[in-house]
């Protein structure tokens, strides 16, 4: 039997899928990257890992991030999915809420449901708000439902009782009677997506849970198929949208959890980045070749949500905050109304941008890049892929004289253009919540991260960005970083006044025992597992709660007074305001259970190079309509404690990053790039262009 040798990752983007072999007897992480396969994704897995582990039984772990839920969501290519409703409450999906999201904007329209009217059912039951039984589930109408849906050829349903989160009992109950009469046809309950109060957002995210079930559970049953045929014998583990792993089978079961599996695998690889360089606050920005993902740590810990907005549906289900726009190094620049617009279609893979020479004819960033002298032709992928310098011209060249523009006015317009939108996406996360940006280490990766990450940086005023070792395949680095992760909640409405410390405390006791459950079926042992629990805590009157985290000793009296002060402390840092005598209550608790994963993260340079970098070679770039001789340094030969100014190009296997001029480069003890920005009253070497 082969030795167990390697961990690996896989992370699939619109352009590029990125892979990490981290190898545990030489302790190097190696990366890897293959062209994305949109009509069969496995493939590109695969190929992938093949290319590195000939016999895939020295696979130790393998953690993927997979997009199959999250666009067959988003292209609208879901299951036909019946919606099983108790009796008069038929109509929950369809109504959603009142209130207006966009206040002031007169052509919004309500995003159009996933389901017709006619794609509910109502069968005879009800449980009361405090869970008691009021009329017990009647066989004769769920099959007479069943018979419905099999007519209708319904290919997954979602069940949602009324006060189904204070008692799940007729859930399950129907659970077995589908079983009985549509045996193969998947059924979601909302007590396993959402175990909370609010009827129409826990049948909101039941019905997203079912809309993307049977395409997850084929992705993930062929991957597993292929592994197992390669010889893999581990577990296949896969990212889940609020951090941390779970098992291909927890994810075929509970889908809604891999939605944002790819760029999660960026946030907790920044956390890690957050511990071991000792920045609590930072800005991580993906961009690859079709979006641009932003996210956040602050204070060391990913910055999470209980319930987040998906093409303005609600999902409970927690998400780490991430904010995405169309715009990657395949994004496509285009004339509308006679002006320049980039984005959000892609050039993708297949062909790709016009630079790549597979036959694409429309400008991207990545052809703009090309034009400017940002990217060097000859050592793209670190030399594994030629540019075609010419064929970017032309592609520039259909959109510039129609324009009256120069390809490099065009180009340097197209990345303008494109800094723009990515400082606005990151201003989402910041500025608009309170945040000043300024305050944070922008951390860039992604293939075209490092590309833009100094020009998106000066947009907001941030002096330092971090490029970390293997930009490109940061992602997949991020989930070899993870731990096992279940998440679980509880509605409890309750005065804390008033409350009953033993009572909250037994609530947590059967949310351990019941996380410590699903863990054990992940292999997860007892001296493994570590637990968080917290409560959504509000004042009475309000619809928003603030997060307070309880410490890990017993919860009495002491613990409910502790947790009321922090509740007031947190209220007045993010919101500005708080009413110490105010009477405050517990919405929901909620517990984390960690099933702790050996990892191996970067290790720390002992001796610090004095030595000045040699750049290889040159070549003209322009930067701001300026003209420079920007050197050209490979990543693999700086090493620790190293420096020089720009403007340069640092290129290696999954990245290039461009360093503008007036901006210095640090390589710290973990051979990670700190770009600083420095004063621009040194000599200029810039010409006109």
């Amino acid at each position: 039997m082969s030795e167990k040798r390697y961990r690996v990752s896989a992370d699939i983007g619109g352009t590029f899928t990125d892979l990490v072999f981290y190898d545990q007897i030489t302790g190097v992480y190696k990366a890897g990257k293959t062209l994305t396969t949109p009509k069969n994704l496995s493939d590109a897995v695969m190929n992938g890992i093949g290319s590195e582990i000939k016999d895939f039984n020295e696979i130790d772990f393998f953690v993927h991030g997979t997009t199959s839920g999250l666009n067959a969501f988003l292209e609208r290519r879901g299951a036909r999915v019946a919606l099983v409703m108790t009796k008069g409450f038929r109509d929950v999906y369809e109504i959603a809420r009142g209130n207006r999201p966009p206040m002031f904007d007169m052509r919004y329209r309500k995003p159009t449901p996933l389901l017709k009217p006619c794609d509910s059912f109502e069968i005879e039951e009800r449980f009361l708000t405090d869970g008691t039984e009021y009329k017990p589930v009647s066989r004769d109408s769920v099959k007479a439902v069943a018979e419905e849906i099999r007519k209708g050829e319904y290919t997954s349903i979602a069940v949602c009782l009324i006060n189904a989160y204070e008692n799940p009992a007729h859930e399950l109950e129907v659970e077995k009677l589908f079983h009985e009469f549509l045996p193969d046809v998947p059924v979601s309950l909302s007590h396993r997506i959402a175990h909370e109060w609010r009827e129409y957002e826990r049948t909101s995210s039941t019905v997203i849970n079912a809309y993307i079930a049977p395409i997850v559970q084929k992705y993930l049953e062929l991957l597993e198929d292929r592994m197992r045929n390669k010889n893999f014998e581990k577990n296949v583990h896969i990212m889940q949208s609020g951090g941390g792993v779970i098992t291909a089978e927890v994810a075929k079961n509970i889908p809604i959890q891999t939605l944002m599996s790819g760029p999660v695998g960026g946030a907790v690889g920044n956390q890690t980045y957050s511990n071991l360089l000792g920045y609590p606050n930072l800005i991580g920005v993906d961009m690859g070749g079709t979006s641009y993902d932003v996210s956040m740590i602050v204070d060391g810990q990913p910055d999470i949500s209980n319930e987040v907005y998906l093409e303005g549906f609600p999902i409970l289900v927690p998400m780490v905050n991430i904010h995405t726009i169309g715009a990657g190094g395949g994004s496509i620049a285009w004339i509308e109304a006679g002006g320049l617009r980039v984005g959000p279609r892609s050039a993708g893979s297949e062909p790709g941008p016009a630079c790549y020479g597979r036959g694409g004819k429309n400008p991207t960033i990545t052809d703009a890049n090309v034009v400017l002298g940002h990217l060097d032709p000859e050592g793209f992928l670190g030399g594994q892929m030629t540019l075609d310098k010419a064929a970017a011209v032309e592609a520039m060249k259909t959109v510039a004289d129609p324009l009256k523009m120069t390809v490099e006015e065009l180009s340097q317009g197209i990345c303008e253009i494109a800094d723009a939108k990515m400082a606005d996406a990151i201003r989402q996360l910041t500025i608009r919540k309170g945040i000043d940006p300024r305050e944070f280490v922008l951390v860039a990766f992604g293939g075209a991260g490092p590309m833009h990450a100094c020009t998106t940086a000066d947009e907001l005023e941030i002096k330092t960005v971090l490029v970390p070792e293997m930009p490109g395949t940061f992602s997949a680095w991020g989930m070899l970083q993870s731990d096992i992760r279940q998440d679980l909640s509880r509605t409890y409405q309750h005065s804390l006044e008033k409350v009953d410390a033993a009572d909250i405390a037994e609530k947590f006791e059967e949310m351990t025992a019941e996380a410590m459950e699903l863990l054990r079926h992940q292999n997860i042992m007892k001296e493994q597992a570590q637990f968080v629990r917290s409560a959504d805590i509000r004042y009475i009157g309000q619809e928003y709660t603030v997060r307070v985290i309880f410490d890990n000793g017993e919860i009495d009296d002491a613990a409910i007074e502790k947790a009321k002060a922090s509740f007031h402390t947190q209220h007045l840092q993010i919101y500005g305001f708080n009413n110490p005598g105010g009477e405050i209550e517990s919405v929901n608790l909620r517990l984390v259970g960690l099933g702790v994963l050996e990892k191996k993260p970067k290790s720390k340079a002992k001796i610090l190079s004095s030595e000045i970098p040699v750049a290889e070679r040159s070549q003209k770039a322009l930067f701001k309509g300026l003209s420079y001789e920007a050197k050209i340094y490979q990543r693999e030969q700086l090493l620790p404690g190293q420096s020089f100014m720009g403007p340069a190009i640092v290129e290696e296997l999954t990245s290039t990053t461009v360093v503008p001029p007036y901006w210095k480069v640090t390589i710290d003890a973990y051979n990670s790039m700190v770009i600083t920005r420095e004063n621009e009253g040194g000599a200029k070497n810039g010409s006109e262009a």
